[in-house]
């Protein structure tokens, strides 16, 4: 079926000869119309491009694959169509080839072809991210113990003034931070020499010259507007009818003290601004009291008073605690400190990439930065392009890159310098959507995208902007509700983009009718967490509470509603794995949900990477892994003893210590099993335990010292019995698989340039302090059919039919601004002056600034990653959240009535501290919120425009009385149905037609029983047993007579420990026959050099070397038919172990099968061709004596018969003759 494409999407796809950015909004197609560009340059007809000619990076390697199988496919049905075509048949091949990779992959490409241009050796591999984690540790530890011996004053200074506590830990951690952010600039040396610039200030002036001095003003005007608006919103409230009218006089005192804030702010008059506000007073509340004022106006002013004038103080004491001159002399206080910083960055810079070349590894750094040396070199502020990147220029016809608003500023340069600058041409083609820039942890720089989105034009031209703004994924009630909350919450301010017209969402997806039109709206759950019945009932945390409410609602839904089929485009009840919980972060969240749902019978699934390393199985492994390391430790010690793998109680290991109170846990076992104490049974298990244990460990500790780690593991797992024990747990192949890659991390170290069982164990727990989770293994089909749980990063590209937005009361993480010392991109490094002979800390101006800068950014990320979340829903959107003190939250924000402009302020943006600060705001003048209004007594505006808001919300409060009521009331309903069936009077009869019909279907009898006992399929052998059982206990029990000349060498007591068993005896046997060589069986010296050659190649295994004996084998060979078989080995004409499959009428085994048939399979030994008929032959090593020649041939006769049949069928002519060869007669006895 032909696509139908908008007029913006075939413009994206025609359009040549331009540099063009496609804003391409959620859910827009943009995958789609970037393989259907690629595919119409491949197959335009006046200038077809070759796909190698197109550079086309995305952001990961999934996606990248999933590009070039589309390419392919639609490359296929072109040549389909047109199998002549040599230009589609090239492309095919060049497919292969063609550069659709990740940025790592293209840097990758270069430094594969042009490794020479900066002296790179080629044999160079990429590091494993824990090897990484391991050498930065060692060079951070060898530089610091160097700046230690040096004895550096001004080093020792910082380490006092910047390492509080025990250790330099934290600095170090700083060293890194600082380094990986050097590192995603193009020349990080540069950078980190710019950083120190903002401290080499001699006075006032050059203060206020600084980049960053003009964001303190910013921040001031913004932080000044919010006062106004705060005091404003008071006055108002004082000239309502029953507001306190006699508070108007302070407020308006208030506004004029704004007024000449405002006045400085725009003079820019720093002293002016400190002395005015070192001097705040404030008016009054009048004491008069006033008739017919409502309390809780008066509140309210009061309220918004207090607030506006925190900001107040708050902006004397962030800012202007001190005069301008006072700010420079504390800035350039910590010059020195920050020198010292930036020089141990770029020593550790240095080191490391030493070490990284005497180890001959680079990691995804290295490669960006590789590949920009190739590409450019840089002399002072010139920059030159290499000759590869003149190459690359005039090769590639089109550089396109998806995601862009991922890129850092490395990959900009990159991507610039492989354009079409050569030959001047513009052929950059970037897609992406800022509103969906989330990866600033990955050091992402949305800002790169907003330059270009800001000066690129909509009209024609060169550099050309191209916005994709139709959703062809979600319904129009889930788009109407997210654009009515993001145009008041994102702004240009506070998220990067305006959400304006060209920015909001537009319906381009077609939904048949029939769904439920009160199902789609999108619903607000607010849960109260403040609440008594959580202090009575078992519900521990917000967490649980929000999960409880989230499975009641999917209750609600299951069974009842109905969403839409993909495959077949009708509507079907909703199922379980059409929902997705998504949270901000699994951990502490995801096991939670889980564990919750599951007690309510939903289903759940997680692929979240985290909990590998808490994984019980895991847990005890890496245990007895640092115990086999250093036994002094008691905490793993404790923690494998009390583990299955040793099985020790709480009571044993509490008599273990009572008895050796001293010392380290590891003496107390080695002195229990020393002094063998065994007084009475507990004793003796506990004896028992602990020796083993301790072999055990003995043994493993020597082997540590030359085994390798994955094999030290599989040696554990299999002496202990661990490993069959975890996989016999609930959850049991989950359990195998985590120990599984463990054993493969293992090995994956050991490629390393790390050794050893004490690196191991410092390589994981290096993995757990910078939380490189692998997460648990994730199973093959696991998740299907049940809820989704997983983080709003990971869901990022899909789409759900219901989605949870969850935990929308989670605190954000600050971690960023409130460290001792900030690192900022842009702003560079800022720090508190530290006087440590005063005793004296103060933050500085700079510093935040820096804060400020960090906090914005922060919060707008915080924006975009909740607009990835809403922007999942393909049907229904649900937003639930914890909350406290719900009433004061929503009278808080009454004010927000009055207001008719669409964006809040950024100031109340600003404060937010859960997205919860974000939506009620937004929702709070929506008539959805008008019956939680009337329920405080709060009056909504129905004049304000947007009351009515374009869209359907229903908004929820759910307090933990109605979650705990509908609990108990479901505990209480299954407690009187047990109590009914317990107390049955089985001697009533209560409905005469239910019980006939009851007794009717429970006496019902299967009328075919019988076939329950017939196999489908049985062996001939399975055949002979049933006829011959009492004879079988006797086959394959070899005669054990010395051959002549030849004396028993093992004493007789030896022998008889060593057993081999008849069956593997005839299997030992057979497989000699198998393998036999005719043309070398000329003595039985010859065959027993064959068996060793056989022993040598795995084909017999020792004790079945040893219990053939080469004499029977020779006397076979020199018998009449082992000479008429040696005639057909020599002609090709022998044919050993041929399978085969017959059918049998089932009553041959059983008279009552009558009427059934039954396959039986076997292997025949051997038959061969002589004069153009069939003889067959069979081997048997039963233990019989002279004279019982008939009964042999007798017990085997059926399975003989069964045999020719077989082979008579497959090869189409009977078989002549049939014989039985017995090596305990050394004779042939023909079966007839």
């Amino acid at each position: 079926m032909a696509v139908s494409w908008t007029e913006e999407q075939k413009q994206v796809i025609s359009l040549r000869d331009r540099n063009i950015l496609v804003s391409a909004a959620a859910g827009s197609g943009k995958t789609a119309v970037l393989v259907q560009r690629i595919l119409s340059k491949i197959l335009d007809k006046k200038n077809p491009v070759d796909i190698d000619r197109m550079l086309i990076m995305t952001f990961t390697r999934a996606a990248a694959g999933e590009m070039k199988e589309r390419i392919s496919r639609a490359l296929e049905d072109a040549l389909y169509e047109d199998p002549e075509n040599e230009h589609l048949q090239r492309q095919m091949t060049l497919i292969h080839t063609a550069q659709i990779t990740t940025i790592d992959g293209f840097c990758s490409y270069l430094i594969r072809n042009y490794f020479h241009l900066i002296g790179l050796d080629p044999g160079c591999r990429t590091a494993e991210e824990g090897e990484l984690k391991l050498l930065k540790e060692d060079v951070l530890k060898e530089l610091f113990e160097d700046f230690y011996s040096r004895n550096d004053e001004d080093f020792l200074n910082f380490v006092e003034c910047y390492a509080p506590g025990k250790t330099d830990e934290g600095l170090k951690e700083l060293v890194l931070k600082l380094y990986d952010t050097a590192m995603s600039n193009p020349y990080p040396v540069e950078w980190l020499g710019d950083c120190i610039k903002a401290y080499e200030i001699e006075d006032e002036e050059e203060l206020e010259k600084q980049e960053w001095f003009q964001v303190l003003w910013d921040s001031v005007k913004q932080e000044l507007a919010q006062a106004e608006a705060l005091f404003t919103q008071g006055i108002s409230v004082c000239q309502e009818p029953g507001g306190p009218c006699l508070y108007e006089e302070a407020l308006q005192s208030d506004m004029l003290l704004i007024d000449e804030l405002q006045l400085l702010c725009e003079k820019q008059d720093f002293d002016g601004m400190a002395s005015l506000l070192s001097a705040l007073k404030f008016a009054r509340l009048s004491a008069k009291k006033a008739e017919d004022v409502e309390e809780y106006k008066k509140e309210q002013v009061k309220k918004l008073r207090e607030e506006g004038k925190g900001l107040l103080k708050d902006l004397s004491e962030r800012y202007f605690s001190e005069s301008l001159k006072e700010a420079a002399e504390t800035i350039l206080c910590c010059k020195k400190p920050v020198e010292i910083l930036i020089r141990l960055t770029e020593e550790f810079m240095e080191r490391f990439e030493e070490k990284k070349r005497e180890k001959n590894i680079i990691d995804f750094t290295d490669m960006e930065h590789f590949a920009l040396r190739i590409l450019v070199t840089k002399e002072g502020d010139t920059f030159t392009p290499s000759q590869a990147a003149k190459e690359l220029s005039e090769k590639y016809d089109e550089v396109l890159v998806d995601e862009y608003q991922d890129s850092n500023l490395v990959q900009e340069v990159l991507t610039n310098l492989v354009s079409g600058w050569v030959n001047q041409r513009k052929n950059i083609f970037m897609v992406g959507d800022v509103k969906q820039s989330i990866y600033r942890f990955r050091l992402a720089r949305p800002e790169l995208f907003m330059e270009k989105y800001k000066t690129y034009s909509t009209e024609e031209g060169k550099e050309q902007r191209i916005d994709l703004h139709k959703n062809f994924r979600s319904r129009s009630e889930v788009l109407g509700s997210v654009n009515y909350i993001f145009r008041q919450i994102m702004g240009e301010d506070l998220g990067g983009v305006a959400y304006d017209e060209a920015a909001a969402l537009y319906p381009g997806a077609v939904f048949p009718e029939g769904q439920n039109p009160e199902f789609v709206k999108t619903e607000v759950l607010l849960i109260e967490k403040d609440s008594e019945e959580l202090s009575e009932e078992a519900i521990d945390n917000d967490q649980e509470l929000e999960a409880l409410a989230i499975a009641h609602k999917i209750q609600e839904m299951k069974g009842k509603e109905q969403v839409l089929d993909k495959e077949t485009g009708e509507y079907r009840p909703i199922e379980y794995g059409d929902i997705v919980i998504l949270l901000r972060t699994a951990t502490g969240w995801t096991e939670t949900f889980g564990e919750v749902l599951s007690s309510q019978g939903i289903p759940s699934y997680s692929a979240s990477k985290t909990g590998y390393f808490s994984a019980t199985e895991v847990v005890a492994m890496l245990d007895y892994l640092r115990i086999c390391d250093n036994p002094l430790q008691d905490i793993p010690l404790a923690g494998v003893l009390h583990s299955p793998i040793v099985g020790c109680t709480s009571q044993e290991l509490g008599i273990l210590r009572a008895e050796h109170k001293e010392g380290m846990l590891f003496d107390a076992v080695c002195a229990w099993v020393r002094e063998g104490k065994m007084e009475n049974e507990e004793e003796s298990v506990l004896f028992e335990k602990l020796s083993c244990f301790l072999s055990l460990l003995t043994n493993v500790r020597d082997m540590a010292e030359y085994t390798p780690v994955h094999q030290l593991i599989v040696y554990i797992l299999d002496k202990t019995g661990y490993g069959n024990y975890a996989a016999a747990l609930p959850d049991g192949e989950q359990r195998r698989a985590n120990l599984s890659m463990l054993i493969e991390k293992a090995m994956d170290y050991e490629k390393t340039s790390y050794r050893g069982l004490f690196n191991f164990v410092r390589y994981i727990e290096k993995l757990q302090k910078f939380q490189v989770d692998y997460g648990e293994v994730n199973l093959s089909g696991a998740g299907e059919g049940s809820v989704q749980i997983m983080t709003i990063h990971k869901s990022k590209g899909l789409e759900f039919p219901v989605v949870f937005a969850a935990g929308m009361g989670k605190q954000f993480n600050f971690s960023d601004i409130n460290a001792g010392l900030l690192i900022h991109h842009e702003l560079g490094i800022g720090t508190d002056a530290i006087l440590p002979e005063k005793r004296i800390t103060s933050t500085t101006l700079y510093k935040q600034m820096l804060r400020r800068a960090i906090l914005k950014e922060s919060l707008g990320e915080e924006i975009r990653v909740l607009y990835v979340a809403l922007t999942r829903a393909k049907e229904k959107l649900i937003l639930t959240g914890t909350i406290g003190k719900l009433e004061e939250r929503i009278r808080g924000l009454s004010g927000f009535l009055k207001q008719d402009e669409e964006l809040l302020p950024v100031g109340n943006r600003m404060k937010a501290k859960t997205y919860w600060d974000y939506l009620l705001p937004a929702l709070i003048r929506h008539r959805a919120m008008e019956p939680l209004l009337e329920e405080y007594g709060i009056f909504s505006n129905r004049r304000n425009p947007l009351y009515e808001g374009g869209c359907d919300f229903v908004i929820k409060k759910i307090t933990a009385k109605d979650l705990v009521k509908e609990e108990v009331e479901i505990q209480a309903e299954m407690e009187i149905r047990r109590e009914v069936l317990e107390n049955w009077d089985v001697s009533l009869e209560y409905n005469k037609e239910i019980k006939e019909e009851l007794e009717r279907r429970f006496s019902f009898v299967y009328p075919y029983e019988f076939l329950r006992e017939i196999p489908v399929k049985v062996s001939v052998s399975e055949l002979n047993k049933r006829a011959y059982h009492d004879f079988y206990e006797k086959e394959e029990n070899i005669v054990e007579e010395t051959e002549e000349g030849e004396l028993p060498v093992v004493p007789e007591f030896i022998e008889k420990q060593e057993v081999y068993t008849g069956a593997s005896r005839g299997t030992a046997y057979h497989r000699v026959m198998e393998c036999l060589d005719y043309s070398r069986t000329s003595s039985a010296e010859e065959i027993k050099i064959q068996i060793k050659e056989l022993l040598m190649q795995k084909k017999l295994k020792e004790k079945e070397a040893e219990c053939v004996r080469p004499g029977d084998i020779f006397a076979f060979v020199t018998s009449s038919l082992g000479q008429r078989m040696k005639e057909a080995a020599e002609n090709r004409l022998l044919f050993r172990e041929q399978p085969f499959v017959i059918s049998r009428e089932a009553e041959e085994l059983n008279p009552d099968w009558e009427g059934e048939r039954i396959l039986v399979q076997g292997i025949m030994d051997a038959y061969f061709m002589e004069d153009g008929e069939l003889i067959l032959v069979d081997y048997k090593t039963d233990k019989v004596k002279k004279g019982e020649e008939k009964a042999l041939s007798e017990r085997y006769r059926n399975q003989i018969l069964d045999y020719a049949e077989a082979l008579s069928r497959a090869a189409g002519k009977p078989v002549k003759e049939a014989y039985i060869y017995s090596f305990a007669l050394g004779k042939e006895i023909e079966v007839e």
